[in-house]
């Protein structure tokens, strides 16, 4: 794991999953400072905020790019250029970590499961953002790692458009509304809980022999019919389905070999979905009760 020694920053602080990497390596008695967009790692006049400079590990966690949003893709693409001119002027040997799409980057024409040398070729617009990122990184920063992930889910996720499949189901459950099946429901996807996601994340930033690229997902193909009944299962009660038709930046079905990350990281995931999404629905309506009583 991160040395409590360590000097890190999470630039993504207020995400999902950029939250959840923070308060881990907090809890871990890790110095790492946070950082946003209302406090974020580069000023206005382009130069970094204090403590990026001196930062033994940073964690690329900050995107604005989402499947139904992906014309923010200049956006972020320019903010970590930015970030990786700041780096260099200040001389820094940096280890970065950054988070892409394994969902959305392996060439739809080839049957999953995906492993990292499957050929990419972006199913849509968001996974051709993500390569873009990707390939900034590997282009300017040698001492980089990028993981690959597939649909992270967990309690805190909030639900987005065009983004968070689980936790836009569970909201419309507490809301007493008919869940979406956007799709074919024998469509499959790659699901991994938020806790899992992160252990992988921070092992893969402090391993020192660490392939530049990692898929971290189940490595479970879980088609939307069967995320229906883990839902039920998860919440003790029968669920409206409501079908509708799929969306145009929807991928085929996807999922991942994580075969590699188990070999070098020494990790592999260990909530499986009900468990996952019960997870979810307990802290959703923890979350929800808590805010009719203020």
């Amino acid at each position: 794991m991160v040395d409590v020694d360590s000097r890190v920053a999470v630039i993504g602080a207020s995400g999902f999953i950029g939250g959840a990497t923070l308060r881990r390596l907090t809890a871990g008695g890790v110095d790492a400072t946070g950082y946003t967009r209302q406090a974020p790692a580069v000023r206005a006049d382009e130069s970094l905020a204090e403590g990026l400079a001196g930062a033994d590990m940073i964690f690329w966690l900050a995107s604005s790019i989402r499947p139904a949003r992906s014309e923010a893709a200049s956006q972020d693409y320019t903010a970590l250029a930015k970030l990786l001119d700041g780096l260099h002027a200040v001389g820094s040997k940096a280890r970065l970590l950054a988070i892409s799409s394994g969902g959305t980057v392996y060439d739809p024409a080839v049957p999953p499961p995906y492993s990292e040398r499957s050929p990419v070729r972006a199913a849509n617009d968001y996974g051709q953002a993500m390569l873009a990122v990707e390939a900034l990184l590997a282009e300017r920063w040698d001492n980089h790692v990028i993981v690959r992930a597939s649909n992270a889910y967990g309690p805190g996720q909030p639900a987005r458009r065009g983004q968070g499949v689980v936790a836009h189901w569970l909201d419309s459950v507490h809301r007493e509304e008919p869940i979406r099946v956007m799709g074919d429901p024998e469509v499959r996807r790659d699901y991994i809980y938020i806790d899992d996601l992160v252990e992988a994340i921070v092992l893969a930033a402090s391993r020192p022999e660490v392939p530049p690229v990692l898929n971290v997902g189940s490595g479970v193909p879980t088609s939307l019919a069967e995320l229906v009944q883990a839902v039920r299962s998860a919440v003790g009660f029968d669920v409206e389905v409501e079908q509708t038709p799929a969306r145009s930046f929807d991928a085929p079905s996807t999922w991942l070999d994580v075969s590699l990350a188990r070999d070098v990281l020494g990790w592999q995931p260990s909530t499986d979905l009900t468990a996952g999404v019960a997870s979810t629905w307990r802290q959703l309506r923890r979350r929800r009760a808590t805010d009719q009583r203020r």
